[in-house]
């Protein structure tokens, strides 16, 4: 009987092995195995970017938080940053579209004037703007900015005072914001709630309630705030699907990590070296001298020798102990000092001083600890140079290089980090003020709510992109608006100020050179006396400076 197996006939004393599998031929295709190994031993699953955030989130920011209290290069990158994204305030650029609201161009421009006065004179008033009355908005951003650096989002509660109690305190306006810190936000997950890392979310997966937990009395309590008073950001594009963010940081705490072991253990090894930098070479007997008299002691007395042969070799021995004795007493006495400049240093007959040189660092430790600094700058999004200070090994090209690759990232951590939080703030304030009458808008209040993206719509400003050397960026401007390449509206968007309040201000500064009879400065390169940066007179006189006259 038989259950369909094939049967391996076997006869008797041999041993039976399974057929060896045909050797295959390596082919060319993804991850395919090497001989080292290396990918091997790396194991990686591929799963949802929430999960992963969940799960590390926590111990990142934890860990990139105590780099940024305890190390200078991280610190002193945080600040950087800081400069380079906000530098002294993110600078409103009001961009409404009013002309379906009946206004002309100049009534555009000076509503934008005014929106902007009213803005800044709220936004650096800490009363006005802050619920607890301490910061600032450009003081906000800062922290913003330095939160998302450590935690990777950063969260802002919008609140609102009542005109009743703006009369006790003597505000003016209601509108207030609150900084949350992100660890106040418990990343709580259950998801048949629609609870997803504290944040309640609809069927189509937008935000409704965020659960922020809070200290009330000496007791923490839950507190559910609508996902429309809550200003949550964060750079949505580095984990797609995670309703969190994880430290910016994360990918180079290892490395940050392994910098500062580096320093630690070759301070370590330096200071060991310099306290043992110093050695004595005595030529006095050692144990085996010792041993040879014990040696003699026990041989026969020479020839000719009379008296108690042991009593006289252990003579020697005493006397040999109590120079040895009195020696060790000079030099605690009067002997070597490394810490007494005006010591005089006093040897035994045969001694020898001799100085040690540390030996660490090595020739590898600057390299090592470079490419260390230049892993960490790369994650940052900051220059090597910036955040080392080393600038031995820079040219012109060089740096020119380094900012302009580093730029775009300071740029586009402006634009998804700092500004939408202003923007935010803004829109609530804006809204605030013109239903109260405080800012006019033709329509009133209905009007503002049938077009509230076309009347807040605006643009941030901050520090201009730096320069290695700034006369030869001004040449390039010079070239690319004669060459109709560049417009004044983007020059000086990149130098992070507005175009339209530049050229009304040279305007001024014209009219009032013109009125002192002192020729403008503006265009004298095109043969002009002052028409503005494109230059050329616009009266037809001529530049006695320009000219070699005497003005």
């Amino acid at each position: 009987m038989t259950d369909g197996k094939p049967r391996i006939r076997v006869k008797a004393g041999a041993v039976a092995f399974p057929a060896a599998p045909a050797r295959q031929k390596p082919t060319m295709r993804y991850l395919r195995g090497d001989r080292s190994g290396v990918l091997n031993m790396r194991r990686a699953i591929t799963r949802d970017a929430k999960i992963d955030v969940r799960e590390a989130a926590e111990r990142a920011s934890a860990l990139a938080l105590d780099f940024m209290h305890n190390s200078g290069w991280i610190s002193g990158a945080a600040d950087q940053i800081v400069a380079d994204t906000v530098g002294t305030e993110l600078k409103l650029n009001a961009r409404p579209e009013l002309s379906a609201l009946g206004y002309s161009d100049k009534e555009r421009a000076d509503w934008c004037r005014f929106v902007e006065s009213e803005w800044r004179r709220y936004a650096w008033n800490p009363a006005e703007c802050d619920l607890a009355g301490k910061m600032t908005v450009p003081e906000m951003v800062d922290a913003v900015v330095r939160t998302y650096l450590a935690y990777g989002e950063a969260f802002g509660v919008l609140d609102f005072i009542t005109v009743r109690a703006r009369r006790s305190l003597g505000l003016t306006t209601g509108t207030k914001v609150s900084l949350v810190a992100p660890h106040r936000l418990p990343r709580t997950s259950r998801e048949f709630e629609g609870l997803d890392q504290g944040i309640f979310h609809d069927a189509l997966g937008r935000a409704l309630v965020y659960r922020f937990r809070s200290r009330d009395g000496g007791i923490e309590v839950d507190r559910d705030i609508k996902a429309g008073d809550v200003i949550h950001v964060m750079d949505r594009g580095l984990n797609p699907g995670s309703p969190r963010g994880i430290s910016v940081m994360a990918p180079a705490l290892k490395v940050i990590a392994q910098s500062d072991q580096l320093a630690d253990a070759t301070l370590a090894t330096a200071l060991m070296q310099t306290i043992f930098a110093a050695t004595i070479k005595s030529p006095e007997p050692s144990e085996q001298a010792f041993q040879a008299i014990q040696t003699l002691a026990d041989s026969d007395p020479p020839p000719g020798f009379e008296g108690d042969w042991s009593s006289h070799v252990g003579g020697i021995a005493e006397d040999l102990i109590d120079i040895w004795g009195m020696r060790i007493e000079a030099l605690k006495e009067k002997g070597v000092s490394m810490s007494d400049p005006a010591r005089i240093n006093h040897l035994g007959p045969g001694e020898e001083f001799e100085m040690h040189t540390a030996a660490t660092p090595g020739s590898q430790y600057i390299p090592f600890s470079q490419n260390l600094q230049r892993e960490m700058a790369r994650c940052l999004g900051v220059t090597f140079e910036s955040l080392s200070m080393d600038h031995s090994s820079s040219t012109y090209s060089s740096v020119r290089m380094a900012v302009s690759t580093m730029w775009p990232i300071t740029t586009r951590r402006r634009e998804r980090i700092a500004a939408p939080f202003a923007q935010a703030l803004y829109e609530a304030w804006l809204e605030e003020s013109i239903a109260e009458g405080r800012i006019p808008l033709k329509g009133g209040y209905q009007a503002f709510l049938a077009n509230k993206q076309k009347v807040v719509w605006a643009e941030w400003r901050g520090p201009e992109k730096p320069s290695a050397d700034p006369y030869k960026d001004s040449l390039a401007n010079k070239v690319d608006l004669e060459t109709g390449a560049a417009t004044l509206q983007r020059i000086y968007a990149a130098k992070g100020l507005d175009w339209e309040e530049e050229l009304e201000q040279a305007g001024k500064e014209k009219a009032k050179l013109d009125a002192m009879g002192i020729p403008a400065p503006h265009g004298r390169s095109q043969g002009g006396s002052g028409a503005g940066p494109l230059g050329g007179a616009a009266d037809g006189r001529r530049d006695p400076i320009r000219e070699g006259e005497d003005a």
